[in-house]
């Protein structure tokens, strides 16, 4: 197992950048947000719609920085999160095996407008992850799981990425390191 800590470009700024929706509390990055030069780009992890799935059976809304009114692969427009939740698939709303094969990490990102609510909507996301990620992995046949925790510092004092690689069951223990960089440690 590890788990390391590092800076992480700014979420907000970012999203704006690529003309996509801004998260305040929670949701599913592309595994690379950072460095696709357009929403085009983005590749989600397969295991994304599984637990945007799962957390939609407790009342957890992804607010993904799915493209605002972007061309889909086949120039179709529209609302990509509508696209997302009827099932339409294309390389910028779910991960294809292009994405799995290029070593795309599971993308998590708690922002700071998620500690005004329940404090019980971190544990319930990360072990909804767990559980995706396990399940996942024992079907192929795996036990580790490659999960980056993106989370907003409080007070406009950036962005922290907690690199996980380790068993798929011991992502929930992670509540704590997201804790501590919300309490600036």
């Amino acid at each position: 197992m590890s788990v390391q800590t590092r800076d992480y470009v700014d979420v907000a700024a970012r999203a704006r950048e690529l003309g996509c929706r801004v998260p305040e509390r929670i949701a599913l990055l592309p595994g690379n947000f950072s460095a696709a030069a357009h929403a085009g780009e983005f590749c989600y992890h397969a295991a994304a719609s599984h637990v945007r799935s799962a957390w939609k059976s407790v009342r957890l809304e992804d607010e993904g920085p799915d493209a605002r009114d972007t061309p889909g692969e086949n120039g179709t427009g529209g609302d990509m999160t509508q696209l997302s939740s009827i099932g339409i698939v294309s390389q910028a709303v779910e991960a294809d095996t292009d994405c799995d094969s290029a070593g795309v990490p599971f993308v998590v990102f708690f922002g700071a407008g998620l500690l005004a609510g329940p404090p019980w909507r971190l544990v319930v996301a990360l072990g909804m992850v767990s559980s995706v990620l396990a399940s996942r992995a024992r079907r192929a046949g795996k036990r580790d799981a490659r999960l980056d925790i993106v989370v907003e510092r409080p007070r406009d004092c950036g962005f922290a990425c907690i690199e996980y690689r380790g068993d798929a069951f011991g992502i929930v223990p992670l509540v704590r390191d997201v804790r501590l960089v919300w309490a600036g440690k």
